[in-house]
């Protein structure tokens, strides 16, 4: 029986055993290619939110990237698979690409940099967007942060219907929205940088967050229904901490999240694929602020994630005007915790 490679990476954490568990899968020698089905098969028994697949970048990036302002020129380094252990496949820039790009930096697939950040790209379905590997020694080793770019932001639809919300999360109508620097934020809305469009839900306190159910599955799939969302999932947010300077001088405010996909079956440690568009909808203002940017016309954020799940994550986020738009990164490191091999699914077999 042949054999695969395969790496648990935790994302969004340098500690093992917290962060956001992937598994990376190494199909850059397989031959023959594996199918989709074989991969499916594997996120199976894997049984992580998601399982990722570095494969070589399909013929037809060389034309221009999608959602982005990169020069034309610009080809995938690598194209990213990745599945839910349903075997739904996911295009998200979140933990399933970020946990697969650290890997990468440290196995000599790309060469390694020193100091200040080297430019990738990344195919993910049909767009390329680039990727952006720095390090750093610390105390112990030397420290790898990995800073992807989202796609272009997409502001969907708006949910009305705050009574069903609230009890389909277990909380109280009064419960949703937030205030920040004055502005009253309660704008249910699907917001998307990518195919995975979640349902953005802002709650009054870490204490409401906190309380929030997820355990009603059939109520939290009609809510997304009627949002008009698909592959997605409610991402429940608050502010945490009050704006603070930091050493470049800029306003890092943060946020707490969590996040349920009914497909996942889970409450996810880390969404990077929500925390992006959170970042946009503070960035491009709700209720008619302007939005909460630095003076330099940049904002950062910081999302802390999976406190309920005993695996703390942290996300940074940064979003910018670029000229033909709003540009959203994210940023993090990640951990490895185990590699060993798994048999490659016979092609006999079917999901």
């Amino acid at each position: 029986m042949s054999t695969l490679r395969y790496y648990t990476i935790d994302v969004f954490s340098s500690i093992p055993f917290k962060g956001n568990p992937l598994a990376v899968v190494d199909t850059t020698t397989t031959t023959p290619s594996l199918t989709a089905t074989q991969m499916k098969l594997i996120a199976r028994q894997f049984n992580l939110s998601e399982t990722t697949f570095i494969c070589p970048p399909t013929d037809n990036t060389t034309d221009n990237p999608t959602h982005t302002n990169e020069p034309a020129n610009n080809k995938a380094d690598w194209r990213l698979r990745s599945f839910l252990p349903n075997g739904e496949e996911v295009f998200g820039a979140g933990h399933n690409s970020l946990g697969a790009w650290w890997w990468i930096s440290q196995s000599g697939l790309v060469d390694r940099p020193s100091g200040n950040g080297k430019t990738f790209h990344q195919e993910l379905g049909n767009t390329i967007l680039p990727v952006s590997i720095s390090s750093s020694p610390s105390p112990s080793s030397e420290h790898i942060t990995i800073s992807m770019r989202q796609g272009t932001p997409q502001f969907l639809n708006t949910y009305t219907d705050r009574e069903s919300l609230a009890r389909s999360l277990g909380i109280k109508e009064p419960d949703l929205g937030m205030r920040y620097a004055g502005i009253e934020i309660d704008e249910v809305r699907v917001v998307t940088t990518s195919p995975a469009r979640h349902l953005l839900v802002p709650v009054r306190s870490v204490d409401v967050l906190r309380g929030v159910s997820f355990g009603d599955k059939h109520a939290i799939e009609d809510v997304l229904v009627r949002a008009g969302s698909y592959n997605s999932g409610v991402y429940v947010f608050t502010l945490v901490s009050a704006p603070v300077g930091n050493e470049e001088g800029s306003i890092i405010p943060s946020f707490e999240a969590r996040f349920f996909s009914p497909a996942m079956g889970m409450e996810d440690p880390a969404t990077g694929s929500a925390a992006g568009p959170l970042g946009a909808y503070l960035y491009t203002g709700v209720n008619g602020s302007v939005g909460l940017r630095g003076g330099d016309g940049m904002m950062r954020i910081e999302v802390l994630q999976g406190v309920q799940t005993g695996r703390r994550c942290l996300m940074n986020v940064r979003v910018e005007d670029v000229g033909d738009g709003v540009g959203v990164w994210i940023s993090g490191t990640g951990v490895l915790v185990a590699e060993g091999s798994i048999v490659v699914p016979s092609l006999d077999l079917s999901f």
